[in-house]
Protein backbone atom coordinates (compact mmCIF):
# COMPACT_ATOMS: atom_id res chain seq x y z
CA UNK A 1 0.00 0.00 0.00
CA UNK A 2 1.51 3.32 -0.98
CA UNK A 3 2.03 6.15 1.51
CA UNK A 4 -0.69 8.35 0.00
CA UNK A 5 -3.20 5.50 0.09
CA UNK A 6 -2.38 4.81 3.77
CA UNK A 7 -2.80 8.49 4.52
CA UNK A 8 -6.23 8.52 2.87
CA UNK A 9 -7.35 5.40 4.76
CA UNK A 10 -6.12 6.86 8.06
CA UNK A 11 -7.83 10.21 7.37
CA UNK A 12 -11.10 8.45 6.49
CA UNK A 13 -11.04 6.39 9.68
CA UNK A 14 -10.21 9.46 11.79
CA UNK A 15 -13.05 11.40 10.20
CA UNK A 16 -15.52 8.57 10.85
CA UNK A 17 -14.45 8.33 14.51
CA UNK A 18 -14.83 12.08 14.97
CA UNK A 19 -18.27 12.03 13.35
CA UNK A 20 -19.46 9.28 15.68
CA UNK A 21 -18.04 10.99 18.76
CA UNK A 22 -20.00 14.19 18.12
CA UNK A 23 -23.38 12.57 17.49
CA UNK A 24 -26.36 14.92 17.92
CA UNK A 25 -29.50 14.06 19.89
CA UNK A 26 -27.64 12.54 22.82
CA UNK A 27 -29.89 13.58 25.70
CA UNK A 28 -30.81 12.25 29.08
CA UNK A 29 -34.12 10.44 28.54
CA UNK A 30 -36.21 11.91 31.34
CA UNK A 31 -34.04 14.70 32.68
CA UNK A 32 -34.78 13.97 36.33
CA UNK A 33 -33.42 16.63 38.62
CA UNK A 34 -34.19 16.29 42.30
CA UNK A 35 -36.25 19.06 43.79
CA UNK A 36 -35.16 20.19 47.29
CA UNK A 37 -37.98 18.26 49.00
CA UNK A 38 -37.68 15.08 46.92
CA UNK A 39 -37.84 11.76 48.71
CA UNK A 40 -35.11 9.33 47.78
CA UNK A 41 -34.29 5.78 48.74
CA UNK A 42 -31.02 4.44 50.06
CA UNK A 43 -27.96 5.57 48.09
CA UNK A 44 -26.94 3.05 45.45
CA UNK A 45 -23.41 3.18 44.05
CA UNK A 46 -23.58 3.62 40.31
CA UNK A 47 -20.99 2.70 37.73
CA UNK A 48 -20.73 5.41 35.12
CA UNK A 49 -19.63 4.63 31.61
CA UNK A 50 -18.45 7.92 30.07
CA UNK A 51 -18.45 6.33 26.60
CA UNK A 52 -22.08 5.18 26.73
CA UNK A 53 -24.44 6.64 24.13
CA UNK A 54 -28.19 6.46 23.78
CA UNK A 55 -29.32 5.19 20.41
CA UNK A 56 -32.57 6.76 19.34
CA UNK A 57 -34.71 4.28 17.49
CA UNK A 58 -37.02 5.73 14.90
CA UNK A 59 -40.55 4.47 14.58
CA UNK A 60 -41.87 6.80 11.89
CA UNK A 61 -43.53 3.91 10.00
CA UNK A 62 -45.69 2.89 12.95
CA UNK A 63 -49.19 4.22 13.66
CA UNK A 64 -49.59 6.83 16.40
CA UNK A 65 -50.63 5.42 19.77
CA UNK A 66 -54.16 5.97 21.02
CA UNK A 67 -55.27 6.58 24.59
CA UNK A 68 -58.46 7.49 26.40
CA UNK A 69 -58.94 10.95 27.92
CA UNK A 70 -59.83 9.21 31.20
CA UNK A 71 -56.40 7.54 31.22
CA UNK A 72 -54.70 10.90 30.81
CA UNK A 73 -56.84 12.39 33.61
CA UNK A 74 -55.83 9.58 35.99
CA UNK A 75 -52.23 9.98 34.84
CA UNK A 76 -52.30 13.69 35.62
CA UNK A 77 -53.39 12.94 39.20
CA UNK A 78 -50.61 10.35 39.62
CA UNK A 79 -48.08 12.71 38.04
CA UNK A 80 -49.11 15.52 40.40
CA UNK A 81 -48.86 13.36 43.51
CA UNK A 82 -45.78 11.32 42.61
CA UNK A 83 -43.74 12.66 39.70
CA UNK A 84 -43.78 16.37 40.46
CA UNK A 85 -41.80 15.68 43.64
CA UNK A 86 -38.69 15.33 41.47
CA UNK A 87 -39.62 16.62 38.02
CA UNK A 88 -40.05 20.38 37.94
CA UNK A 89 -43.23 21.77 36.41
CA UNK A 90 -42.95 21.69 32.64
CA UNK A 91 -39.79 19.56 32.67
CA UNK A 92 -41.45 16.70 30.81
CA UNK A 93 -43.76 18.90 28.78
CA UNK A 94 -42.52 20.93 25.85
CA UNK A 95 -39.77 21.04 23.27
CA UNK A 96 -37.32 18.89 25.26
CA UNK A 97 -39.82 16.03 25.44
CA UNK A 98 -40.67 16.41 21.77
CA UNK A 99 -36.99 16.28 20.73
CA UNK A 100 -36.32 13.24 22.93
CA UNK A 101 -39.44 11.18 22.32
CA UNK A 102 -41.24 12.14 19.10
CA UNK A 103 -41.39 9.24 16.59
CA UNK A 104 -40.15 6.69 19.11
CA UNK A 105 -42.06 3.62 20.23
CA UNK A 106 -44.46 4.10 23.14
CA UNK A 107 -42.87 1.03 24.70
CA UNK A 108 -39.49 2.83 24.94
CA UNK A 109 -41.01 5.53 27.16
CA UNK A 110 -43.15 3.09 29.14
CA UNK A 111 -40.21 0.74 29.82
CA UNK A 112 -37.99 3.59 30.97
CA UNK A 113 -40.62 5.05 33.28
CA UNK A 114 -41.65 1.61 34.57
CA UNK A 115 -38.11 0.53 35.40
CA UNK A 116 -36.76 3.78 36.88
CA UNK A 117 -39.64 5.70 38.48
CA UNK A 118 -40.45 6.77 41.10
CA UNK A 119 -36.87 7.43 42.03
CA UNK A 120 -37.28 6.31 45.64
CA UNK A 121 -39.05 3.06 44.71
CA UNK A 122 -38.75 2.11 41.01
CA UNK A 123 -41.42 -0.26 39.74
CA UNK A 124 -43.62 0.20 42.83
CA UNK A 125 -46.70 1.47 41.02
CA UNK A 126 -49.22 -0.75 39.25
CA UNK A 127 -48.85 -1.30 35.50
CA UNK A 128 -52.10 0.58 34.88
CA UNK A 129 -50.72 3.59 36.79
CA UNK A 130 -47.58 3.67 34.64
CA UNK A 131 -49.74 3.47 31.52
CA UNK A 132 -51.89 6.34 32.79
CA UNK A 133 -48.79 8.50 33.44
CA UNK A 134 -47.57 7.79 29.89
CA UNK A 135 -51.03 8.74 28.55
CA UNK A 136 -50.86 12.00 30.52
CA UNK A 137 -47.40 12.81 29.14
CA UNK A 138 -48.67 12.16 25.61
CA UNK A 139 -51.71 14.38 26.16
CA UNK A 140 -49.68 17.16 27.80
CA UNK A 141 -47.32 17.16 24.80
CA UNK A 142 -50.15 17.39 22.24
CA UNK A 143 -50.13 13.78 21.03
CA UNK A 144 -51.72 13.36 17.64
CA UNK A 145 -54.19 10.61 18.50
CA UNK A 146 -56.63 10.73 21.39
CA UNK A 147 -59.20 8.14 20.54
CA UNK A 148 -61.65 5.47 21.51
CA UNK A 149 -58.92 2.86 21.99
CA UNK A 150 -57.10 2.79 25.30
CA UNK A 151 -53.37 2.58 25.82
CA UNK A 152 -52.62 -0.87 27.25
CA UNK A 153 -49.71 -2.26 29.23
CA UNK A 154 -49.44 -5.02 26.62
CA UNK A 155 -45.85 -4.66 25.42
CA UNK A 156 -46.64 -6.05 21.97
CA UNK A 157 -49.15 -3.31 21.23
CA UNK A 158 -46.84 -0.65 22.71
CA UNK A 159 -43.99 -1.79 20.51
CA UNK A 160 -46.26 -1.45 17.49
CA UNK A 161 -47.23 2.19 18.08
CA UNK A 162 -45.28 5.41 18.16
CA UNK A 163 -45.29 8.68 20.01
CA UNK A 164 -46.50 11.53 17.78
CA UNK A 165 -46.14 14.75 19.78
CA UNK A 166 -45.64 18.39 18.97
CA UNK A 167 -44.52 21.17 21.29
CA UNK A 168 -47.47 22.47 23.32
Amino acid sequence: MSVSRRTMVFASVALAVCACATAPNVRSPLGAFLAPGARTGNPIPLRVDPNARVILSGATGLPAASFLPSQAARGKEIYSSTCENCHAEGQLVGQGFVQSWNNRRVYDLYALVRSTMPLDNPGAMKDAEYVDVVAYLLQANKHASVGADSLKSDTTSMRGTRIAVSAP
